[in-house]
């Protein structure tokens, strides 16, 4: 149940953020690379402080955790890969000289892109999202609110750049608000699979390395490439500042008692 509102509310706050952030370009243009940083930072520091730890408390530290955590990270590599190549979505990273648009800024070179492609895979990354959370959740609650917390501070620039392509290829702004909700069920879907495994299987342990691997995949591979080149050292060490507070945030959190 606590894993279901907490769901809710990533997605409540996500589309609230990327609406209300949508219309104000100067406030996102400036602002984003910096959000995307901390999201960076509060990730790794999540899969890496707390989850993978917990994760050997409940299953032991032997060969088949970090198999499931390789296995997952390369699961995900291989999916989005395939998925690309079968919808023609490709996956891009920001290439040299290249303009800088924004935390999707790739989607914006892709308009030959179909709406459905989008919202199918949105849907899809929404549902690991929703796995992910109700792992968490299964190991505890402070896990699995702080779990929340990283997996909000990451959907709002996904959510957003969702939205800025839906309207980049002319989707009228009601339909694709409608679009978002349904992206954002998806991610109840994967509380509602997770529920039914632990219930029926008791393997909700083993979603734990599963959640961490896609904390560090969706970090290193999905939100890094996706930070703006900057041009000066200021910029650069205010994004790795960010970075540094989201780890910290995460680090003092563990610190209270009951962590």
């Amino acid at each position: 149940m606590e894993a279901s509102i907490a769901v809710a509310a990533i997605q409540v706050v996500a589309m609230a953020a990327a609406l209300w952030l949508s219309a104000r370009h100067r406030l996102l243009e400036r602002g984003m690379g910096y959000l995307v940083s901390l999201a960076v930072g509060v990730l790794l520091a999540t899969a890496l402080l707390h989850i993978l730890p917990e994760a050997i408390v409940a299953v032991g530290n032997r060969p088949a955790l970090w198999f499931t955590f390789l296995a997952t990270i390369f699961a995900l590599f291989c999916f989005e890969r395939i998925f690309a190549t079968l919808t023609g979505h490709p996956v891009e990273t920001p290439a040299q000289g290249e303009p800088d648009c924004g935390p999707h800024h790739h989607h914006h070179h892709e308009h030959g892109s179909r709406p459905v492609s989008l919202i199918f895979g949105g849907m899809l990354h929404s549902f690991v999202d929703g796995v992910s959370v109700a792992a968490a959740f299964a190991a505890g609650r402070r896990i699995g609110w702080l779990t929340a917390v990283a997996i909000t501070l990451h959907e709002v620039p996904h959510r957003m750049g969702d939205y800025a392509l839906l309207r980049h290829l002319e989707v009228s702004p009601a339909r694709a608000q409608r679009f978002l909700l349904l992206i954002a069920a998806a991610a109840m879907a994967g509380v509602a699979v997770v529920g039914f495994a632990g219930h029926t299987f008791a393997a909700t342990n083993w979603l734990l390395p599963v959640s961490a691997a896609s904390f560090v995949y969706i970090a290193l591979v999905n939100l890094m490439p996706e930070l703006p080149g900057e041009s000066t050292i200021r910029s650069v060490c205010l994004q790795l500042a960010c970075m540094i507070a989201g780890a910290v945030l995460v680090a003092m959190i563990l610190r209270v008692p009951g962590s």
